[in-house]
């Protein structure tokens, strides 16, 4: 009898053995597929690994040789020469103007807006101090460290104020506000939130920033200060640590080492002191990749040994002249237009004299000279910085538009006379303001309007004279009106100095016997600041002429703030070299 057929679905025959032999052989094929496939990519992961390896080796190998060259020229005494003469970075700015109120809010609404109405404007420090009100700026670009470690950032403004910090080159990485002053502060604070919490940087890498000012009334000023490592610091950050956004920071010069591009950089750190710059490129292009290799070194070189800490006083010789202002000297008593009357005094300091000039330390001294070009009412201005002679007793003044050319006041009498003190001004140690920074502050309560409080801790007001006599002109205010103040020094340019001044009457300062503030007039309290970098023709390590000239001509307010780190006087220790390598941005 025949058996039946046996069902490969139900019985147990051989075609299921067959089926998992194939299902089996599949997996295998697979499993090796897969474990080829799985080899070759690591393969080439572990050949990618090598070739970044590779060239991240060669570029910081190019840089660092670079650096350690340039470091052996400063050793050698031949740093100067390699000062990049095109040092100081710029960034650009969109300003509207007409734009009431004193909110940043204001200036972000602008920007989308109504972006075509604004200007542009360029700064080599991060802000602006502008004889205006009713505008905002917006400020961006590219803050670039100089060396690696943490950096607290800190805002002044008269209004609003807001900076932002990107965590890299790239705007899509800002994190909001690192600090703000929704109203105003005009001192650097010292804490609150125009003062941001530390910031980690890597010295030589791009970060972008954006920087709000929003100004209403008042004074135009909206700056940026940084602290950061080593005692590094500065109010406002110079343009040598910035750059205009998506465009490369601007180098002294390049050279090629194989196939590896490394450009270079020097700057002028202080008196004898340098920071060095390299950063090598290497873009490759095959069939791994096609990758750029960057490697940015930063190094900071000093002559000067081990540092001294700076005085914490420092004192300036002046010399004040008295003036009867009596009501028989016509521009120390006669009421005048008030606010700031420019050109009243010539572009140069030409006239120059050995008077006096030893008490300063200088060979000559100079004098302002009336700038006969440009009709002004001070007319006698020529005599305003000058020993008191009786010929003058009956000097000539004429009217507001005439080149005095109409007599309608005599001097008569001894109303020229004036009695001079040789005297000395006192600057303190305000490392809020920078680094190596000094003030002199004698502002007493009159931006506050209070009786009780005071500027920035000083209650008096610039009255250098009171300790001498009391002006008979104005005996009811106790204070002696009617004087003028001279002062010159000299300084050794190097980057990064600067001058602010505070106050009334006119004020000149002229630097290498050219004006650089003019605030002329009898005017309220004034501000001007003078970043030295804006002047191109100063060259790196010499030594030139500083003076400043102030007049105080009319009551009822007299003030005067200056702060700068122009004079420095800094001691020097040994003269050893010394250096510190920063290897921060490597990784």
């Amino acid at each position: 009898m025949r058996e039946p057929k046996h069902n490969p679905v139900a019985g147990t025959g051989k075609e299921p053995e067959r089926g998992f032999v194939l299902a089996f052989t599949i997996l295998l094929i697979l499993g090796v597929t897969a474990i080829s496939v799985g080899t070759m990519f690591n393969g080439k992961m572990d050949r990618q690994s090598a070739f970044n390896y590779k060239h991240r080796l060669q570029t910081f190998a190019a840089s660092d040789g670079l650096m350690t060259l340039l470091a052996q020229e400063m050793i050698n005494g031949n740093g100067d020469k390699y000062i990049d003469a095109t040092r100081f970075g710029t960034i650009t700015g969109k300003m509207w103007t007409g734009l009431p109120g004193i909110s940043v809010d204001l200036v972000k609404n602008a920007l989308i807006s109504s972006p075509a109405s604004a200007k542009t404007i360029t700064s080599n420090y991060l802000g602006s101090l502008l004889p205006d009100f009713d505008y905002g700026i917006k400020w961006s670009g590219w803050l670039i460290p100089p060396l690696s470690g943490n950096y607290t950032f800190y805002t002044r403004s008269d209004d609003g104020s807001e900076f932002d910090l990107s965590t890299d080159a790239s705007p899509a990485n800002l994190k909001g506000p690192l600090c703000f002053i929704p109203t105003w502060v005009y001192a650097w604070p010292s804490s609150g939130s125009g003062v941001s919490k530390q910031v980690p940087l890597i010295g030589g890498n791009r970060y972008y920033f954006e920087y709000y000012h929003k100004q209403g009334g008042g004074v135009g000023l909206g700056q940026m200060g940084w602290d950061g490592p080593d005692y590094f610091g500065e109010r406002p950050i110079t343009g040598r640590y910035l750059s205009q956004y998506s465009s490369e920071p601007t180098w002294a010069g390049k050279v090629t080492v194989g196939s590896i591009q490394v450009r270079y950089q020097v700057l002028g750190a202080g008196q004898d002191s340098y920071r060095l710059y390299t950063e090598a490129v290497d873009t490759r292009k095959g069939a791994l990749s096609d990758t750029t290799f960057r490697t940015p070194l930063v190094q900071s070189i000093s002559m000067r040994g081990t540092p001294i800490a700076p005085p914490k006083k420092l004192w300036l010789r002046v010399i004040h002249y008295d003036y009867r202002a009596n009501g028989s000297n016509p521009e120390f008593a006669r009421p005048v237009a008030l606010g700031v009357y420019k050109n009243m005094v010539t572009t140069k300091l030409t006239t120059f004299t050995n008077t006096d000039a030893a008490f300063f330390g200088r060979a000559t001294i100079s004098k302002p000279t009336r700038n006969k070009i440009t009709p002004n009412r001070n007319c006698g201005l020529n005599m305003w910085f000058a020993d008191w002679v009786p010929v003058l007793n009956q000097f000539s003044y004429a009217g507001g538009t005439g080149d005095c050319l109409s007599t309608v006041f005599n001097a008569v009498g001894d109303g020229w006379r004036n009695t001079k003190y040789k005297d000395s001004l006192d600057f303190n140690l305000d490392v809020t303001q920078g680094a190596n920074t000094y003030v002199y502050s004698r502002m007493g309560n009159y931006d506050t309007g209070d009786p009780v409080t005071s500027w920035r801790g000083d209650p008096s007001e610039y009255f250098p004279l009171d300790k001498y006599a009391v002006d008979p002109a104005w005996t009811s205010t106790s204070h002696n009106y009617g004087f003028c103040t001279e002062l010159h020094t000299t300084f050794q340019y190097q980057s990064g100095l600067k001058f602010e001044f505070t106050g009334d009457d006119d004020v000149w300062v002229y630097v290498n016997d050219s004006l650089t503030i003019d605030l002329g007039g009898v005017h309220a309290a004034t501000s001007s600041f003078l970043n030295l970098d804006d002047m191109k023709t100063l060259k790196y390590g010499t030594t030139y002429n500083f003076d400043m000239f102030q007049c105080e001509r009319q009551p009822v307010n007299s003030s005067s703030r200056i702060v700068t780190n122009i004079k420095m006087a800094l001691p020097k220790g040994n003269p050893v070299a010394g250096w510190k390598r920063d290897y921060g941005n490597v990784d």
